[in-house]
């Protein structure tokens, strides 16, 4: 079967269809050397990650046109060009949810009432700028958390598409599920890691603990059924006090699926996209952390060695901007300090490969 695979950063999700026996067209804004190896064919689409102009959603379909998929599969950067997903869903076989799904589920004010009406805790929504308390400032259809500030500290918000929400104290978690009609299957919960004084997506490391899992469980039951979603998502949420409030749904393939990769997860997708009978499979009982590098200044490239156990690895020399991707670690172990020294012991090789000057200037966010 022939996978086009459109997100951001596709990377993940074609070295995952890959080793499941897809061939794979990954398409998305960085087109690195691993999509490269992960992948059968690549085209780069640097606009991916924010408002697509007409051209360029031109140039993708016709990509596709050349390709010839059998499905494709979405990942992020197509909350914000819901217009394109709808001519996507038109032209081809779009393994995922519907545009009015997406749509849907990514209006904040949507979600607060949907998860009032089925009894779900959610920090409240305001579409204009409140006068005292804590708030976040966000973009509507915006992914990675890049766009969120603290409020009244932004006090330049003044967009169209923006919202404020209650600062919600607690601990940042997420869900990825499958959902298919009635079925919900937790696949598992994991911490969110945000970039250090951010909230932009730095990483997310397996949960364990019994009560939040146990909680996560019945917020999907009560929460998904009626929302219409099908396939592999994600949720975010605070736990606090022993209570989970949601911050969002993402309708779409997920970055944490990096720490359930040795599922089948896009076998999974499809099937409850096609309503077939799901693969069985066993979740993974040991801790694993997923973490993103960011440069806290511009850095050449042609300065790093990436080792093969470094993920996302830049294809190309060009300076890598600040406050972009470097690259990813991953790791797994039997504890949480297991992972953390696994993780430790990447970076201090890479301080000894780059040189501790440069690994100065960037963020692992492996704790």
């Amino acid at each position: 079967m022939r996978l086009a695979i459109l997100s951001h950063s596709a990377r993940l999700y074609a070295e995952i269809a890959r080793h499941e026996g897809f061939e794979v067209l990954a398409i998305d804004a960085f087109a690195d050397a691993d999509t490269r190896q992960s992948a059968h064919a690549v085209w780069q689409l640097p606009a991916l990650g924010g408002q697509l102009m007409q051209a360029e959603v031109d140039a993708l379909l016709k990509a596709l046109d050349k390709w010839q998929p059998d499905g494709l599969l979405i990942g992020s950067g197509f909350e914000a060009n819901i217009e394109c997903y709808g001519q996507l869903h038109q032209r081809y076989h779009v393994l995922g949810n519907a545009p009015a799904v997406m749509q849907q589920v990514k209006q904040p004010v949507w979600l607060q009432a949907y998860c009032e009406a089925h009894g779900v805790l959610s920090p409240e929504i305001r579409l204009q700028a409140p006068l005292q308390g804590k708030w976040l400032y966000k973009q509507t259809g915006q992914c990675g958390g890049s766009h969120v500030r603290d409020w009244p500290e932004a006090d330049d918000a003044s967009s169209s598409d923006g919202y404020w929400q209650v600062s919600q104290t607690g601990q940042p978690v997420g869900a990825l599920f499958i959902a298919d009609q009635q079925t919900i299957i937790l696949i598992g919960v994991h911490a969110l890691k945000q970039r250090p004084g951010k909230y932009t997506y730095a990483g997310a490391a397996r949960l364990h603990e019994m009560a939040l899992i146990q909680a996560m469980q019945n917020l999907l039951q009560t929460l998904v059924p009626d929302s219409g979603l099908v396939g592999i998502n994600s949720l975010d949420a605070i736990w606090h006090n022993g209570q989970l409030h949601v911050l969002e749904i993402n309708p779409r393939l997920s970055a944490s699926m990096r720490l359930y990769a040795d599922l089948p997860l896009i076998q999974a997708h499809i099937a409850s996209c096609q309503h077939n009978t799901m693969p069985a499979f066993q979740l993974n009982s040991k801790h694993a952390s997923h973490c993103i590098a960011y440069a806290r200044q511009a850095i050449k490239d042609a300065q790093l060695d990436f080792p093969d156990w470094v993920e996302d690895r830049p294809n190309g020399h060009a300076a890598i901007a600040a406050g972009q991707p470097v690259c990813s670690l991953y790791a797994e172990g039997h504890s949480d300090s297991e992972v953390r020294q696994a993780l430790q012991h990447k970076k201090t090789q890479l301080e000894k490969l780059w040189g501790t000057y440069v690994c100065e200037h960037i963020e692992f966010n492996i704790h």
